[in-house]
């Protein structure tokens, strides 16, 4: 078996962003022919615990690996993709084929916690495994199948986020087909037709801002119990190149909704055609707030593509007592990043202690709290009134000194 790191640029700094480079692997048959071929970039966040408090591992899938374990297949085994890497930790993709097409099946996680340059001071050594249906579509045959956008696959205390995938299984004596199946997030969105300028209309104007995002509804599952509700809408405002060119995106409210629940943490991972949002919440002296925001961007920029990361894990928002759900219905600013705010309506997200699947009693913002106008609106009263006392009686004043004055 062989495996070669893509010789193009270490990492490249894109608008403000790391981009890691892809890692690209090919396993060989018993005659030295590839038979799997496949390059890919995977960011992991593992959630772990530390003394009693919980905290989260990232790391890519790195260059040095092996992939010893992996196997060609015949007619009694299925391909098996397998990446060794580190002290004990391992990704693996096996395939399936049928009626001329191929697909990744079962993606599996192994993690060793007693590795402690990924996990430092963890109160429980053990080797982990986690075992999820991979986010592949079935490709044909003969293709190796391409998905730049980011993907995230999210289970247990696991997230992945999977970009710039090049996979092909079942290769044809040992060539690597130069024939694409590309994912459904990398296709071209149906543009406008072209409107004809003259040169006396070419006006310049910048583009219009979308309009108010939807509401979604997401939920989560531990079992058949709820375990997570989160309504809102979403917003992004990008900043994207050195010279501040921005981009609003409004979020999909029919994002598919991934996750993960637990007694002192939950994250929401929220996931449409071309971005990935993770919110991470913790429990803090009976309080629960959004500690974390990861996201994961595809965006087209004079026809290319980006790929744009960020992460905060020092955020602080949408706090409410633990058996309470926060609320806010007026327009916020989440701060991730230089880079990336995120404009949040209506929101009511309550992530932990769910009594029958519903929410429990809101605690609102700060902003939709009108019981603090009363005081100041009765006490505005109050202080016109004091001045228009004031005014009429230094009026009366001068009038009644008017009369005696000395002719």
């Amino acid at each position: 078996m062989q495996r070669r790191a893509v010789s193009q640029l270490a990492f490249l700094v894109l608008a403000g962003f790391l981009l890691t480079e892809a890692v690209e692997i090919e396993v060989h048959d018993k005659d030295n022919k590839t038979c799997i071929y496949a390059t890919l970039s995977v960011n992991f966040t593992v959630l772990y615990e530390v003394n009693g408090t919980m905290k989260n591992a990232t790391f890519q899938l790195p260059n040095s690996l092996s992939s010893n374990g992996s196997v060609c297949g015949d007619n009694n085994s299925a391909p098996l993709l397998k990446m060794d890497f580190g002290h004990g930790h391992s990704l693996s993709l096996n395939f399936s084929h049928s009626a001329g097409i191929f697909r990744g099946d079962v993606l599996t996680f192994t993690y060793n916690t007693s590795d402690a340059t990924l996990f430092p001071g963890a109160k429980n050594t053990s080797v982990n495994k986690v075992a999820v249906d991979s986010l592949m579509e079935a490709a044909p045959l003969n293709t190796i199948y391409t998905c730049r956008s980011a993907k995230a696959i999210a289970s247990k205390a696991v997230i992945m986020v999977l970009y710039d995938v090049g996979i092909q299984a079942f290769v044809e004596n040992g060539t690597i087909s130069k024939n694409e199946s590309i994912c459904k997030a990398d296709m071209p969105t149906t543009m406008a037709p072209l409107t004809t300028w003259t040169a006396s209309t070419m006006t310049p104007t910048k583009p219009s801002p979308p309009s108010l995002p939807a509401v979604g509804n997401y939920t989560l599952k531990n079992g058949s119990d709820f375990c997570l509700l989160a309504n809102m809408a979403l917003q992004l405002n990008l900043t994207y190149t050195d010279d501040n060119q921005t981009r609003v995106i409004n979020i999909d409210s029919n994002s598919t909704a991934s996750g993960h629940c637990g007694h002192q943490d939950a994250a929401l991972v929220l996931e449409d055609a071309s971005t990935t949002i993770l919110f991470h919440f913790i429990v803090e002296q009976s309080k629960f707030f959004l500690k974390e925001v990861k996201t994961n961007i595809s965006l087209v920029v004079n026809g290319s593509t980006i790929l744009l990361h960020s992460n905060n894990s020092s955020l602080r928002y949408w706090q409410a007592s633990v058996g309470s759900s926060y609320m806010c219905q007026k327009e916020q600013r989440l701060r991730v990043t230089d880079k990336l705010v995120i404009n949040a309506f209506n929101v009511w997200v309550q992530p932990f202690e769910l009594k029958s699947g519903t929410f429990s009693r809101a605690e609102e913002c700060s902003l939709d709290d009108d019981s603090i106008l009363i005081p100041i609106i009765v006490g505005a009263a109050l202080a016109v009134l004091i001045v228009i006392v004031v005014i009429a009686y230094v009026i009366g004043r001068r009038k009644s000194y008017a009369g005696y004055q000395t002719l």
